[in-house]
C-alpha cells in the first residue's frame, strides 16, 4: 500500500475524555509545562555561561564556531533517528531519561569550566554534542506527546501558551545566565543548569503516565524499516510534507535576518547598549503577543491556512522596510512585527501538525523537521554574516527580505493543501 493510501485509510484517533479537560485542570500538562519551562530556561542559561567561558579563556572565535558546528551536525544527523525512537518507545520515559542525562552532562561541563583552563574547550565539544544529542531525542518525544496529553480541543491554546512561556523562559535564562556568571562565576552557574534539568526530570516523573497514540499499523518492523516508513509517510502526507518544506525554507532567511538586524542596530542605527537591549527584547515581546492572540481566539480562528499565508507574505516586506530605516525608535514597530509575524505563522503550523498527523508518526515528523531546520538555519546565518561584512548589513537585510518574500510566495502557491487549510 502506498503512502497516500496509507494516510487515507487511517481513521482519526479517538481522544480520551480526560484529555478534553481545561488546561489548568490537566495535571499531566501542568507538570510537563513546568518542566519544559525550566528546561528551556536552563538551555538559555547554559549557552551564555559556556559561550562566555570559551571566549574569555581561549579568546578564539574558532573554538566557539567549532562547538556550534558540531552541535549543528549532531542535530542534523539525529533528527529523524530520534523521532523514530520517539514513535517506537515510551515518550515519557525518553523525556525523563534525556533530562537526567542532560543534568549529568552539565555536571561534566561544570568540571571542565572549573579545571579545564584554556585548553579545556575541546572537552566541551564532546560534552555539548552529547547535550545537544540528548535534547534532539527529548524534543520530538515532547512535541509528539502534547496532542495526547491535552486533546484536540485544547491543542491550540496549549501550543500558544507554551510558546509564550518558552519565549519568556529563554529570555530569563539568557539574562540570568549573564548575571550569574558575573556574580558567582562559571562553575556555579553551570551547576544551576544541571539542577534545572534534574528538576525538569522530576516534573516529568510527577506528571504520571501519558496517553498513548492509537497504533494503527500493527505489523512489527525493524528500526530502519520504521525510519524509512516514517519518511515515506511524510512524503505521502500533504500537511507533513508541506510544513517540512515551508519551515526550513523560511527559517533560512528569518533567523539569519535576526543576526543581520543586530549588526544593523550597531553599525547603522548607532544604538546604545540600552537601546540595543530594548530592541532585542521587543522581538520576543512581539512573539509573545502573537502567541497570546492565537491562544485568546482559540477555535474562533478559521481559514488558518490563509493566516499562515498572510503572515509569511508580510514577513519579507517588513524586513525590507526595516533595512531602509535609520532611526532606532522609528524601527521599533517593525521590529515588533518581526516577532509577531513569526509567532502567528509558526504556532498555527505547529497546531496543524499536531492535529492532522497521526500520533504514531508525530515523533518522526517533528524530528525530521528539526533536522532539516538545524541544517538550514546555520547555513543562512553564515552566508548573511559573510555578506554583511562585504556589502553592509542594510543591503543584506534587504536581500534577505526579498528572498523570504520569494520563497514564501513560491511555497504558498505550490503547497495548496497548506494554503487552503481551515
Amino acid at each position: 500500500m502506498n503512502s497516500e493510501a496509507l494516510v487515507a485509510a487511517k481513521p482519526q484517533e479517538a481522544v480520551p475524555e480526560s484529555q478534553s479537560k481545561r488546561l489548568m485542570n490537566n495535571r499531566t500538562f501542568l507538570w510537563i509545562y513546568l518542566g519544559s519551562t525550566l528546561s528551556i530556561m536552563g538551555e538559555g542559561f547554559h549557552s551564555i555561561v559556556v559561550g562566555f567561558w570559551v571566549l574569555s579563556t581561549t579568546g578564539s572565535a574558532k573554538a566557539m564556531m567549532t562547538i556550534m558546528v558540531v552541535q549543528m551536525i549532531t542535530s542534523f544527523l539525529l533528527g529523524s533517528v530520534a523521532g523514530t525512537i520517539a514513535d517506537r518507545y515510551n515518550r515519557r520515559m525518553i523525556m525523563l531519561g534525556m533530562d537526567i542525562v542532560r543534568g549529568i552532562l552539565m555536571v561534566g561541563v561544570a568540571a571542565v569550566v572549573s579545571f579545564g583552563e584554556g585548553q579545556g574547550w575541546w572537552m566541551l565539544i564532546v560534552l555539548l554534542a552529547l547535550v545537544g544529542a540528548a535534547s534532539q531525542f527529548h524534543n520530538p518525544a515532547f512535541s509528539s506527546s502534547l496532542i495526547n496529553i491535552v486533546g484536540k480541543e485544547q491543542i491550540q491554546r496549549a501550543t500558544s501558551l507554551m510558546q509564550i512561556t518558552d519565549t519568556l523562559a529563554r529570555l530569563a535564562g539568557l539574562s540570568l545566565g549573564g548575571a550569574a556568571v558575573a556574580i558567582f562565576g562559571g562553575p556555579t552557574s553551570v551547576i544551576v543548569v544541571s539542577i534545572a534539568f534534574f528538576i525538569s526530570a522530576g516534573c516529568v516523573l510527577l506528571s504520571g503516565s501519558f496517553p498513548n497514540p492509537i497504533q494503527q499499523d500493527r505489523e512489527k518492523k525493524g528500526f530502519w524499516a520504521d525510519l524509512k516508513h516514517g519518511l515515506s509517510y511524510i512524503r505521502g502526507h500533504s500537511i507533513a510534507r508541506s510544513v517540512s518544506i515551508l519551515l526550513p525554507s523560511i527559517m533560512v532567511f528569518f533567523v539569519a535576518s535576526m543576526m543581520v538586524f543586530q549588526v544593523l542596530a550597531v553599525t547603522i542605527w548607532k544604538a546604545t547598549p540600552w537601546q540595543f537591549g530594548m530592541l532585542e527584547a521587543i522581538i520576543p515581546i512581539g512573539y509573545a503577543t502573537g502567541a497570546g492572540l492565537i491562544a485568546f481566539m482559540g477555535s474562533r480562528i478559521t481559514k488558518r491556512g490563509i493566516w499562515v499565508s498572510i503572515a509569511m507574505l508580510l514577513a519579507g516586506p517588513n524586513l525590507m522596510l526595516l533595512s531602509s530605516i535609520n532611526d532606532v525608535y522609528f524601527a521599533i514597530p517593525f521590529v515588533f512585527l518581526v516577532g509577531f509575524i513569526l509567532s502567528v505563522g509558526t504556532i498555527i503550523v505547529m497546531v496543524m501538525l499536531r492535529t492532522e498527523v497521526d500520533g504514531e508518526y508525530q515523533g518522526r515528523v517533528f524530528g525530521t523537521i528539526g533536522s532539516l531546520s538545524s541544517l538550514a538555519t546555520p547555513f543562512g546565518i553564515i552566508l548573511s554574516g559573510v555578506f554583511s561584512d562585504l556589502y553592509g548589513a542594510d543591503l543584506v537585510l534587504m536581500m534577505n527580505g526579498a528572498g523570504l518574500t520569494l520563497i514564501a510566495a513560491v511555497c504558498i502557491y505550490f503547497l495548496k493543501t497548506l494554503r487552503k487549510y481551515n
